[in-house]
């Protein structure tokens, strides 16, 4: 699988964020799931097992951070990067949600440049890693 047919789920509850990040992947060639809250987030998550997740911290209902506290807690998504964005990146807020299971943080607003980069070169070597894991096991 290459990184452009790769599932991207995109959580935040700011519609007009979400619609745009949404767009701006699609054009990149990801498939993209939204989520308007981390309640919904964890069960997208569990419904679309998506390669990537973007997961905003600051939301009603259930925050970033307990949503992927959540999502962890599965073995399915041990291995799943899940980059935080937000806009209230404080130095306790980055080392709870590292604590929490985020792979990477970016701050509002996003250098979507940085962020493609990151995401590329996330699901690159995810994609690496599976395949070396398929070749060993079938020997």
């Amino acid at each position: 699988m290459t990184s452009a047919a790769s599932t991207i789920l995109v959580v935040d509850d700011y519609q007009d964020n979400r619609t745009l990040l949404a767009a701006w992947l699609r054009a990149k060639g990801y498939k993209v799931v939204e989520a308007q809250d981390g309640k919904e987030g964890v069960l997208q998550a569990n419904r679309s097992h998506p390669d990537l997740i973007l997961m905003d911290l600051a939301m009603p209902e259930l925050d970033g951070i307990e949503a992927t506290r959540q999502i962890r807690q599965r073995r399915t998504f041990a291995r799943t990067p899940i980059f935080a964005i937000s806009a209230y990146a404080t130095y306790d807020v980055k080392e709870d949600a590292m604590a929490a299971g985020f792979t990477d943080i970016f701050t509002k607003p996003l250098d979507l440049a940085s962020l493609l980069g990151k995401i590329q070169g996330t699901l690159d070597q995810l994609n690496s890693d599976r395949a070396g894991y398929q070749a060993a096991a079938a020997k």
